[in-house]
């Protein structure tokens, strides 16, 4: 186990084992759990908790989703349940999306507001001490782990530095592949030693952690090497490491293991295969059952899985632009709050936001220039909502909220009026602003929705940035607009 203790109230703790089997028993676990699928999606982290805990936290988890308002924006949220044990006595379900890793910009925004929710919502339970989290995002979404271990330590650093952390003493790192466990331990060394002065931190008192942890990371790798080798021999097949993909995440690494099915997995896919008891990530693999593939050639009929709620249907619903399949009861419910395909974010129409109705968009076109751009003009566009009274779409309904008056600013070039008119496209689907808990302020209220803007001229929040558009239009694509 390693060790960093940041102060004499908060410690982080990092080591390799099944978040349901933690060394140290903590008052609190989290999961991720896909949106809309919930419970249904037995797969990954969230079927190990229903099979640790029963039944009883799928349904005291519904009776916290019914109390929400119908379309609350859930991704991102973090919905807390009692797990019916005294250590760990709650289960944080951290509620995520089918992201694309590719789409970098996606990922990284949901995946720190996920955990500015989470750490916000530890504040609320003050019997918690500890709580035991995974690196979420890269085990069935997929989700790049480098990316995933910078956002988490600095989400964390930053809620500490801030003295934000009320109740907790302790945050235990947990995953079930050593790998993950020794390049966040890695990354932590690097940052605590870069800013021990700023942070007020004694090296010598945090780390318990050996100097060459770079060379055990080697080993580690090479290690595990020569154990999937070693397994894969044993399998009497002869593998090309320069050229193999996992066949779940479709990754393409040396680091691969051969299944007696023919299925090849990276570490990461190998540890979710141990961490659920299963042989196989393959929905529809004939090993997961211990049929042969003669039993299943014998069958008259062929059943489909779908892949959302993995149960087996004689067909399945076909969406029209992307190829990809469902069940009908999944469309529905997907396709009821997000006209959007959970696999690749095709989108089949453009959403609804829950953007208060009342406010107004104006756009004048003024001569002075913005730094960066002193051949053109400049776009201002100002967004004015009178206060108002939450309706049953937003978290409170009944509770008032205040007026908002906002200006931003655009380039006047080609690009710029495109995404003058983009936003225009996105405020009438009321896609701009929601009604939520503002992160610099902590009051709930008119807050953006994802869809940045550059509220000044010039310095941190305006120009000069020659990606701001890049950005921008890939945040409204993100939202069905384009």
């Amino acid at each position: 186990m390693n060790s960093f203790k940041l102060n004499n109230d908060f410690t982080l703790k990092v080591y390799t084992d099944s978040i349901f089997d933690c060394k140290l028993k903590c008052e609190a676990i989290t999961i991720s759990i896909f949106k809309k699928s919930f419970f249904e999606q037995k797969v990954g982290l969230v079927k190990s908790a229903a099979t640790t805990f029963g039944s009883n936290v799928e349904k005291n988890f519904a009776k916290e989703i019914k109390k929400l308002p119908k379309n609350f924006e859930l991704e991102g949220q973090c919905i807390v349940v009692e797990t019916g044990k005294k250590k760990p006595k709650y289960l944080f379900n951290i509620v995520l999306d089918f992201i694309d890793p590719k789409n970098s910009t996606k990922f990284e925004s949901l995946m720190k507001k996920s955990l500015e929710n989470f750490l916000e919502s530890l504040n609320n339970y003050s019997e918690i001490k500890s709580i035991a989290i995974p690196l979420l995002g890269t085990g069935f979404s997929s989700g790049p782990v480098n990316s995933s271990i910078n956002i988490l330590l600095d989400r964390v650093l930053d809620f500490h530095n801030k003295g934000k952390m009320i109740h907790l003493k302790e945050l235990h790192l947990v995953n079930i592949e050593e790998f993950k466990t020794q390049l966040i331990v890695k990354k932590l060394n690097e940052i605590l030693k870069k800013n021990a002065a700023p942070l007020d931190l004694k090296l010598e008192s945090l780390i318990y952690q050996k100097e060459d942890n770079i060379d055990e990371l080697e080993c580690v790798c090479k290690l595990n090497d020569n154990m999937l080798q070693k397994e894969n021999l044993q399998n009497k097949e002869k593998l090309n490491f320069d050229t193999n993909q996992c066949s779940w995440c479709k990754q393409k690494l040396k680091n691969v293991k051969l299944i007696d099915c023919g299925h090849l997995f990276c570490p990461s896919c190998c540890g979710d295969i141990k961490e659920n008891k299963i042989k196989c990530l393959i929905p529809d693999c004939s090993h997961n059952n211990d049929r042969t593939n003669i039993d299943v050639a014998k069958e008259n009929k062929i059943e489909k899985i779908c892949e959302i709620c993995c149960e087996t249907y004689d067909s399945l619903k076909v969406l029209e632009k992307c190829g990809h399949e469902l069940c009908t009861n999944c469309f529905k419910r997907l396709f009821e709050s997000k006209p959007q395909c959970p696999f690749c974010y095709t989108f089949y129409g453009i959403p609804k936001g829950i953007q208060p109705s009342d406010g107004k968009m104006s756009v004048i076109n003024e001569k002075f220039s913005l730094p960066g751009y002193e051949e053109f003009s400049t776009i201002v566009i100002n967004y004015r909502f009178p206060p108002g009274r939450q309706t049953e779409n937003h978290p409170n309904p009944g509770k008032n909220y205040s007026g908002s008056n906002r200006t931003a600013y655009l380039p006047g070039t080609e690009e710029g009026f495109k995404a003058q008119k983009l936003l225009e496209k996105a405020f009438e689907n009321r896609l701009i602003f929601t009604i939520g808990i503002s992160v610099t302020t902590g009051i709930e209220g008119i807050t953006w929705n994802d869809i940045h803007h550059k509220t000044q001229i010039r310095g941190p929040y305006g120009y000069p940035d020659k990606d701001y558009l890049k950005r921008l239009f890939e945040e409204l694509k993100a939202h069905g607009i384009e």
